[in-house]
């Protein structure tokens, strides 16, 4: 039996990290995957990244972590990215860095495919969080299932296969994704899936969220972890990072 754990937007959140890992571990699960965005917001860049590396995780590159490396992607930040992306780029070292620079922007695993935001490079589309912008993103991957993170929503698009043909948004079909009810995979739909974030959850629920993939049954469950945000908070506001990044967490906006 093949089950794979997908974690996604750690956002430098030490306390989640470790709690959803913790969760993981006693999943039994053969691998877990992260689709980027490691560092960014959060207190805990450096950490966050030590241990990735040391569980050996498959990450794929956000754009966050993209942003402590490449100008261009940074100067697309809103000013409070901007703060956070200067406050974790003083504390990574070059070893994060080529940490951070060796990750694939996207990558195929057997019968699935990894990306942080849209395999398709059109501006304006990258976060999949609508039927037009699925659309889009299915011409992007060939595989049965695409998974991303970028919009910390979890959610779920599928669609009837239909060769290499343009897909259209009234094709494809939308799920949100609550705790502990398995999604079930059609083999003759395609999917994009996204498990949440682990750090910064945008759906109104502060528990940090994690997916399991379960190959042989075909399904895809998310689930919820509390952790102690508090303790996220206070290393947030002394690190003198804005207000704003502290309050969110625990509204889960």
């Amino acid at each position: 039996m093949a089950r794979f754990a997908f974690i996604s937007d750690i956002h430098g959140n030490l306390q989640a990290l470790e709690a959803v890992l913790a969760s993981i571990d006693g999943k039994g699960v053969d691998a877990t995957l992260c689709l980027g965005d490691v560092v960014g917001y959060g207190p805990s860049p450096g950490e966050c990244l030590d241990l990735i590396a040391r569980r050996d995780i498959f990450t794929v590159q956000g754009n966050h972590d993209l942003s402590i490396i490449d100008d261009v992607e940074a100067h697309r930040f809103n000013p409070t990215a901007r703060l956070s992306l200067e406050f974790t780029r003083d504390r990574l070292t070059e070893a994060h860095r080529e940490q951070i620079a060796a990750m694939p922007k996207i990558a195929d695993l057997d019968d699935v495919t990894l990306c942080h935001a849209s395999p398709v490079d059109d501006a304006g589309t990258d976060y999949i969080h609508d039927q037009r912008n699925a659309a889009l993103a299915y011409g992007g991957f060939d595989n049965h299932c695409l998974f991303v993170g970028h919009t910390h929503i979890p959610i779920a698009f599928g669609t009837p296969e239909v060769g290499y043909a343009p897909i259209e948004p009234r094709q494809v079909r939308v799920a949100f994704l609550p705790p502990n009810l398995p999604l079930r995979l059609d083999p003759h739909y395609r999917y994009i899936i996204n498990p949440g974030s682990v750090g910064q959850p945008r759906d109104g629920n502060p528990d940090a969220s994690f997916g399991i993939l379960d190959v042989d049954q075909r399904t895809f469950t998310v689930h919820r972890i509390p952790y102690a945000v508090e303790q996220t908070q206070d290393a947030i506001l002394a690190a003198g990072l804005p207000n704003f990044l502290a309050h969110r967490l625990r509204l889960g906006a």
